[in-house]
């Protein structure tokens, strides 16, 4: 993999970070409330509405395979420059290493005076659709742009040769983009900025959660084994393990079985191989004895690490061996220069209990085929209707339903 980014870590770090502090972002997080409350009253129904004042600019797309040097360069310097896409869910190499198990990986390469400004990599669907380019395995999705400046969706969109873009994890990055919004969604994080011993303080204030994983993990070490925890294991037994875990999750839950498209097995064990200092797959393992409590595969870039697959051994649930690996993780983290941990959407009770705040994210679309996007939308108010509904656990049951369905579209 080296060998195709020969220099995006020295370009990268001859860049400024620009970093802001998760008490900053969580400030401007309620900034954005009231501008993505006000945008959305003013936005017409109709999805094709432009953002007034953006001009029109070049856009080239491209195969993966494609990409030069100078483009991976800049893509990993526009990234590294913008803090609304420090997640390794918009770096290069996810980009590159879907590729490598899929083919229908684009890059939408966005110019401003003859400079490469912003990257848009998606999946093009047999329809013309774009789609996240991890698929329904992406936690943040979007254009990676540098800082400030503004581009029209429905123009990226209509020179990408694409026919719709829906999105429900995109960063308002742009003003523009929350124009094309139909609503929000939390995307929970924790904050390491402060140091380890001040999460942690941070969490026993609100609760005994953390008092509690504690008791168990010194029972778990007393009736099973010594506790040994591993940032990141190169054990192909431990990441056998974790796709069985989390098929048999799948199973008992009763939720797509996602393993069963090869793809995601093989971009996984893709991700936990590939270590560079501006993106890495991160296999964390807890092991009581010489047994296998729980196994975790995130990814990280510079500063930020995404929870991605967690699971554990049914075996020692009595002594939530997940949650005692998610706090060895998060100190470790900080000891690796980690500052923020992101949990991703959803309404898991870890996430609840561990998280410092709540990073906003849009949820909304551009679609050309008016029909298509009005049923999309309805659909969407349906659905945000019945999660607000005090008879939600009977409304879903139909929505249930269909899951399974949306989730084989999503991940064929």
């Amino acid at each position: 993999m080296a060998a195709f980014f020969p220099d995006i870590s020295r370009a990268s770090r001859e860049r400024p970070l620009n970093r802001r502090t998760e008490l900053q972002r969580r400030g401007e997080n309620r900034n954005l409330e009231l501008l993505i409350s006000e945008a959305l009253r003013r936005a017409s129904t109709r999805l094709e509405w432009p953002v007034a004042g953006v001009l029109m600019r070049p856009v080239q797309v491209v195969r993966p395979h494609e990409l030069r040097d100078d483009h991976w360069i800049a893509w990993a310097a526009v990234q590294a420059s913008n803090s609304h896409f420090d997640s390794a869910f918009f770096a290069p190499d996810l980009a590159w290493l879907v590729s490598t198990v899929r083919d229908d990986v684009e890059v939408a390469l966005m110019e401003d005076g003859g400079e490469l400004v912003g990257f848009f990599p998606f999946l093009r669907s047999p329809s013309g659709m774009a789609l996240p380019v991890a698929g329904r395995l992406s936690e943040f999705q979007g254009p990676i742009t540098g800082r400030g400046l503004e581009w029209d969706l429905v123009d990226l969109i209509q020179k990408a040769r694409l026919q719709a873009w829906y999105f429900d994890h995109l960063p308002p990055a742009q003003l523009g983009y929350v124009a094309h919004g139909w609503s929000t969604i939390d995307s929970p994080f924790a904050d390491l900025s402060r140091g380890f011993e001040a999460y942690d303080a941070e969490l026993r204030q609100r609760g005994q959660t953390v008092a509690q994983v504690r008791r168990k993990e010194r029972k778990l070490a007393r009736e099973v084994g010594p506790l040994r925890f591993e940032m990141h294991t190169t054990d192909k037994q431990a990441f056998d393990f974790l796709l069985a875990w989390k098929s048999d999750q799948y199973e008992r839950t009763r939720r797509l079985q996602i393993f069963n498209y090869p793809w995601t097995g093989r971009l996984l064990d893709a991700v936990r191989r590939h270590q560079s200092d501006r993106f890495a797959g991160v296999m964390s393992a807890l092991y009581a004895g010489d047994q296998l409590a729980a196994v975790h595969l995130g990814i990280r870039t510079r500063q930020v690490l995404h929870i991605w697959f967690p699971t554990y051994t049914r075996a020692l649930e009595q002594y939530s061996p997940g949650l005692i690996l998610l706090l060895h993780l998060a100190e470790q983290a900080v000891v690796d220069g980690i500052r923020r941990i992101d949990f991703g959407t959803g309404d898991e009770r870890y996430k609840q209990q561990f998280k410092s705040g709540d990073i906003q994210l849009l949820v909304g679309g551009v679609d050309f085929r008016l029909a298509c996007a009005s049923i999309r939308r309805g659909w969407h108010s349906v659905n945000q209707w019945v999660r607000r509904s005090p008879y939600r656990e009977y409304l879903e049951i139909p929505i249930n339903a269909t899951r399974k369905y949306r989730q084989r579209l999503a991940f064929r």
